[in-house]
């Protein structure tokens, strides 16, 4: 059993080839010196076992889906 955050937005959305590189250290759409946010997510949300999802539709917004196991007592 998982715990599962969505998180969508009605933005602009990205292209297939804008997602191949999202997850990717130092990957930006903006000025040098960004780019580590998504792949800093994607690295804690790996270490504690769980996975990370995005579907995008350019011109249409992303959703990114994030799965982290629950801890049994």
């Amino acid at each position: 059993m998982n715990a599962v955050i969505r998180v969508k937005d009605n933005g602009c959305g990205m292209g297939a080839d804008m997602l191949e590189q999202i997850f990717d250290p130092f990957y930006t759409t903006k000025f040098t010196g960004r780019g580590l946010g998504l792949a800093a997510v994607s690295g804690i949300v790996k270490v504690h076992g769980g996975e990370i999802d995005v579907e995008s539709i350019d011109g249409s917004g992303s959703e990114f889906t994030i799965r982290l196991p629950l801890l049994a007592d």
